[in-house]
């Protein structure tokens, strides 16, 4: 009985976050604090990590991450440029921009998730994130990211400069 009850909500949350990103009228979106999305967020995130088999770790904001690969180089700074491979994709998996070449990014201009998660990396290590939408790109979305998209990123911290 839990679990039906966990994926009825699971479901109900999948489809609020279905009709959001599908809206065309942003402007009808509902005002929600960053507390009460993130608070959506989360609960839309472990129900996924759940029926998902995912044991993630819990950053203290929120963020879900599993390191995939520890690394044994420095972590970074918040003045730092890194240089990352990475893919970023929705929850429906679908992929909305990757780099497996090396990029390299001053962290202080990445979105808050980035800000947050490289800095506990090592030079050669990987995660994946699954961030809530207000690390992302929040309310406002951008090119290709809906509204309150929460997102997952595979991240591997190639260097530091």
């Amino acid at each position: 009985m839990k679990i039906m009850k966990k994926f009825t909500t699971f479901l109900a949350l999948f489809a609020l976050m279905f009709t959001i990103s599908c809206t065309k009228e942003f402007d009808e979106l509902p005002e929600r604090s960053f507390d009460e999305q993130l608070a959506i967020d989360i609960e839309f995130i472990d129900i996924y990590l759940e029926e998902n088999t995912i044991t993630a770790l819990e950053h203290e904001s929120g963020i879900r991450y599993v390191i995939t690969e520890e690394g044994t180089g420095s972590s970074p700074a918040a003045t730092d440029v890194v240089t990352v491979k990475y893919e970023g994709r929705f929850f429906s998996s679908v992929v909305f921009d990757s780099n497996d070449e090396g990029i390299s990014f001053p962290l202080f201009q990445l979105i808050d998730a980035w800000k947050i998660m490289i800095p506990i990396m090592k030079e050669g290590g990987k995660m994946t994130v699954y961030a809530p939408s207000g690390y992302c790109y929040g309310m406002g979305g951008t090119s290709g990211i809906p509204p309150n998209a929460s997102l997952i990123f595979d991240i591997e911290l190639i260097s530091i400069e």
